[in-house]
């Protein structure tokens, strides 16, 4: 509904640099900087200026894409007013962490299509800051993702966000070793042990990082891999540790997850994300009740267990 030369702006807005937002938008970057420019002439005024390798919005810059936030929002609120029929209809498309699409997602896709069976889910696995762009362009309608580097904070008014759930972050041992068979473990207790992580801008690679240092430590890295099986398996084969949340499928391994104790508890926060003025839509509705009703269900398991 908005001029496309705006949603080309609020893309550069959200990624800091022209080349991004065309990749984002799968655009060319001289295409994307035309557009703007046209948009900046016809306006007589300039809209963006290089600083260093990226670009900052001028002041003229800004008070265009918060009307363009704003306009956008009406117009989501708008189009979930107008859903009026009593049978929920349409597609939905959820993009999250690979742990979410296993844990939370996956059970709740037939759960859903029994209930509403006119909704459709459809499930796109990716990660910040990738899921947040296909928010922005439409791609996706709902995100499932941990609060980290690259998610855009409650404050941001291109977006709705509520927590699901916050995560228990457990410690991952080989089977083997001596403190695999405690009920609870402290954290500190690991800061000898050599440690696999998450690659550098993979899931989970922060929070490890941070939960390590929160409790007086640097972990010594011995070993990076890209997804959580791969943690684990390399942990039982190589006797080094890690740490899993509480909703990884690590359970292909012989490695064993023991609850990490403090105070705090270690955990990460998982969050549900839709555009603002999305959220009240009944199809999302749905679709974010169900994820909740999951999330309880894998606690309630979790507690029993």
């Amino acid at each position: 509904m908005l001029d496309r030369r705006l949603e080309l702006l609020r893309m550069v807005a959200h990624v800091g640099t022209v080349t991004a937002a065309a990749n984002a938008l799968y655009r060319s970057p001289s295409g994307v900087s035309r557009q703007i420019q046209e948009l900046a002439n016809e306006l007589g005024v300039e809209l963006l200026k290089p600083e260093g390798r990226r670009v900052k919005l001028t002041p003229e810059g800004r008070a265009l894409v918060n009307y363009a936030d704003a306009a956008h929002q009406r117009w989501e609120e708008t189009r979930s007013t107008l859903r009026v029929s009593d049978e929920l209809a349409g597609q939905v498309t959820v993009v999250a962490h690979p742990s979410a699409v296993t844990t939370l997602f996956a059970p709740t896709i037939d759960k859903l299509a029994t209930r509403h069976p006119g909704l459709k889910l459809k499930i796109i696995e990716d990660q910040p800051p990738k899921n947040f762009h296909r928010l922005i362009t439409t791609e996706a309608d709902i995100c499932l993702a941990v609060v980290e580097e690259g998610v855009p904070n409650r404050s941001d008014p291109r977006f709705a966000q509520v927590e699901l759930t916050r995560e228990p972050i457990d410690a991952l041992l080989p089977s083997s070793h001596e403190l695999a068979s405690e009920g609870v473990l402290n954290l500190r207790n690991l800061a000898d042990e050599q440690w696999i992580i998450p690659a550098q801008g993979q899931a989970g690679h922060d929070e490890v990082l941070t939960a390590c240092r929160s409790a007086g430590f640097t972990p010594s890295v011995v070993h990076y891999a890209r997804e959580w099986s791969t943690v684990a398996a390399l942990v039982q084969t190589t006797g080094a540790v890690s740490l899993t949340s509480r909703f990884a499928p690590t359970q292909s391994s012989e490695a064993i997850a023991v609850p990490l104790g403090g105070d705090p508890v270690p955990s990460r926060q998982l969050i549900l994300t839709t555009r603002a003025g999305a959220e009240q839509g009944a199809p999302i509705t749905a679709v974010a009740d169900a994820l909740s009703s999951q999330v309880k269900n894998v606690t309630r398991e979790e507690r029993d267990h």
